[in-house]
């Protein structure tokens, strides 16, 4: 490697926003993922419980959108989430279109992590200071906001 790109990558490695951004979404999920474990239920899951119960249902395309996630990674997760018994999809009045909506288990759920939730978004906020935290939550809005 020339010594340009060597110092072009140095740079990068320290002043990029989406380098630090990525490692910090990781952090952030092992964090979670952690204070969910005993619940069987990933952040990742967890987020699309919370997206679907917000939308009090919702489609596929939908979910999409809310959440910045692709079809074939969303579709892969719903397909698990719906063998877990979390969710389930009914047609709605297009042939091509189904909402999804929770389950039973899946409502039980959402209320049976709320503790382990609260413990973890209570870490990430003394980890990342209150400041950093709060600023954090400002760039995107609520899902359904």
């Amino acid at each position: 490697m020339n010594e340009e790109s060597r110092s072009f990558a140095c740079l990068m490695a320290s002043e990029c926003l989406a380098v630090r951004v990525r490692r910090l979404g990781r952090v952030i999920t092992r964090l979670y993922d952690a204070a969910l474990t005993p619940h069987g239920v990933t952040i990742a899951q967890l987020n699309l419980l919370t997206a679907i119960a917000a939308a009090g249902g919702a489609r596929l395309t939908d979910l999409g959108r809310i959440l910045d996630v692709e079809k074939s990674t969303l579709s892969r997760d719903l397909k698990r989430m719906q063998q877990l018994g979390w969710i389930r999809f009914a047609p709605t009045g297009s042939r091509r279109r189904r909402s999804i909506s929770l389950t039973p288990a899946g409502a039980r759920l959402l209320l049976e992590v709320r503790p382990a939730w609260e413990k973890a978004q209570e870490t990430a906020r003394s980890q990342l200071g209150r400041g950093a935290f709060a600023g954090l939550r400002k760039l995107l809005p609520p899902i359904g906001g």
